[in-house]
């Protein structure tokens, strides 16, 4: 079961239809900061594309766009 959460898409680090592409972005913002952050992968279903966002330390809202979940990294 695939899980929804909802972002404001300019609080996305990147979007790409290749998740390689996401994850190496991740990794550069990871290499950047001290603390490692925590990631998600989500996918737009109507275009198709995936977006990389870092997860708040609360919970996310339900305001904003809704997404499908795909990875989360910690």
């Amino acid at each position: 079961m695939e899980e929804s959460v909802f972002f404001n898409l300019g609080n996305a680090l990147a979007s790409s239809k290749d998740t390689k592409e996401l994850m190496r972005t991740m990794q550069i913002e990871q290499d950047k900061r001290e603390k490692r952050g925590r990631f998600v992968i989500v996918e737009d279903e109507k275009n198709n594309e995936k977006l990389l966002f870092e997860l708040p330390e609360t919970l996310p809202s339900t305001k904003g766009k809704e997404f499908k979940v795909k990875e989360f990294f910690e």
